[in-house]
């Protein structure tokens, strides 16, 4: 069981990461664009961090 839940928080974690930037964009296009880039880099910093948790928790355990 903690195999499939690290893989799932892995595979949330890369969902976030590679569509997170499309969203910060489509998001920014409404205002005035100023935090487009922090946006996009935050997106793929919790994405990637959330791939590396979710792949120890995967193969370390709880």
């Amino acid at each position: 069981m903690t195999i499939v839940v690290g893989v799932l928080i892995a595979l949330f974690g890369l969902a976030l990461a590679l569509v997170g930037p499309r969203v910060a964009n489509t998001l920014s296009g409404r205002s005035s664009g100023r935090f487009e880039a922090s946006n996009m880099l935050a997106f793929r910093l919790v994405g990637t961090v959330l791939v590396i948790l979710g792949l120890l928790y995967a193969t370390v355990g709880g």
